[in-house]
């Protein structure tokens, strides 16, 4: 994979200023997707260390910072340092593929810096570089002119609207500019657990499918909690043409008798056309230490990347597990009108629908028919809601993987071209 220089002049990673966080989001999904990156901060950095998979050079020349409006106003201490700088780079960034820059073409506090990213880039021929612009670039700068830079240097800008005056702007043309948008992941933003993680790169339809449910289940009550019955309406979702990922929390699946319940409902699962371990996910099949039940913590994280929760169950006191769905967000409930308590409990909220309960019988005429009815109402209304349709949207659009397989990797490969 390539060789990847991040350059900023941060002194810290504070958690107040939105460009460390983005920088962070960047550097994260680089070396999850192999590339070996290089984060080179000021000289006088004194914040956080970088795991071992990310180089960290505190090089990049110390300077009291200046808010130039003019390139003239340069001082000839400004000079040196841009001198400085040049020298670092060339001698630092010689077996590079790329280096990144965030705001060294875009601001007067860090004009030096790109002045001397343009002046090492004359030295390193085979270098392409990608310059962030983090804010909306409005007025006509002296120093924006990427004609200036050369055709081995292009501006990344976060959305594709105003990509014509971000060129105008600097003097060129749209070919000059890039579109990537910033990465806003669940796993950062909500600072989720390693296992989590490791769930999610083991099992990425949970945070790229367009319906997604997360089930706590006692696996000898998976009949009882009807599971069957959501595996069934998860296969009418999917035959409509969304894609679909049911996520069973299941505890308890110790012993040879709760094995054979797993493996029971996996059949069902495999009759109603929904694939094992991609569109169903038995948690306890996962991980052996896991066979009793995952953590209270993973179960909440992965609750926060669903949108939905289908709980037909026969027969409950209360049922904690609708609250605690409610309260990940975002998530449409899809509750058993045929347990009355459920009114009270969730305060006359969601969608509710007869599955019968165990002092209500309830039997459709077209068992077939009726669950995919249910199927059709569940994803229209989840389309009509705002909140629910935000959260996926960015759910899918905004994370790592998605950013990178799309927007990321194309623009690495075309730099070939430039």
């Amino acid at each position: 994979m390539s060789k990847i220089a991040v350059l900023t002049n941060f002194m810290e990673f504070s958690e107040g200023y939105s460009l460390t966080g983005i920088v962070k989001d960047q550097v994260t999904m680089l070396t999850k997707y192999g590339h070996d990156v290089h984060l080179f901060v000021n000289s006088a950095y004194n914040g956080e260390e970088f795991p071992g998979n990310v180089t960290l050079h505190k090089q990049i020349p110390f300077q009291h910072l200046t808010d130039y409006s003019t390139k003239e106003a340069l001082s000839e201490d400004d000079k040196v340092i841009i001198e400085k700088t040049r020298v670092v780079l060339v001698e630092e960034l010689k077996d590079f593929d790329f280096a990144f820059t965030h705001d060294f073409v875009f601001t007067g506090w860090f004009m030096i810096y790109g002045f001397a990213c343009k002046e090492a880039s004359r030295e390193l021929p085979k270098l392409r570089w990608l310059h962030w612009i983090h804010s909306v670039p409005t007025r006509h700068s002296d120093w924006w002119d990427i004609n200036d830079y050369g055709s081995r240097h292009k501006l990344v800008y976060p959305n594709a609207t105003d990509k014509r005056q971000v060129a105008e702007n600097y003097r060129g043309w749209d070919k000059d500019v890039r579109t990537i948008h910033h990465i806003k992941d669940l796993r950062s933003w909500f600072d989720f657990d390693q296992v989590t993680v490791d769930f999610l790169d083991d099992f990425p339809a949970v945070m790229q499918a367009d319906i997604v449910q997360v089930y706590p289940a006692s696996t000898d009550r998976l009949s009882a909690k009807r599971v069957a019955e959501i595996m069934r309406m998860f296969s009418y979702m999917k035959q409509l043409g969304v894609s679909v990922c049911l996520v069973l929390a299941n505890q308890w699946a110790t012993g040879r008798q709760r094995k054979e319940d797993v493996s029971k409902f996996q059949q069902i699962a495999s009759r109603n056309g929904l694939k094992l371990n991609e569109e169903v996910i038995f948690t306890s099949e996962w991980r052996e230490e896991y066979a009793t039940g995952i953590p209270k913590r993973i179960l909440r994280e992965l609750m926060q990347c669903s949108n939905l929760f289908i709980f037909p169950t026969r027969e409950e006191s209360f049922g904690l597990v609708a609250p605690e769905a409610a309260l990940a967000g975002g998530v449409l409930l899809v509750l058993n009108r045929s347990l009355q308590m459920m009114f009270e409990v969730m305060g006359y909220t969601g969608i509710y629908c007869d599955f019968g309960s165990y002092n209500n019988t309830f039997k459709p005429e077209n068992e077939g028919r009726y669950y995919e009815d249910i199927a059709k109402i569940i994803l229209g209304r989840i389309r009509e809601n705002e909140s629910i349709m935000s959260k996926t949207y960015v759910r899918q659009h905004y994370n790592y993987d998605y950013l990178y397989k799309t927007e990321y990797a194309p623009v690495l490969a075309e730099s070939a071209l430039w």
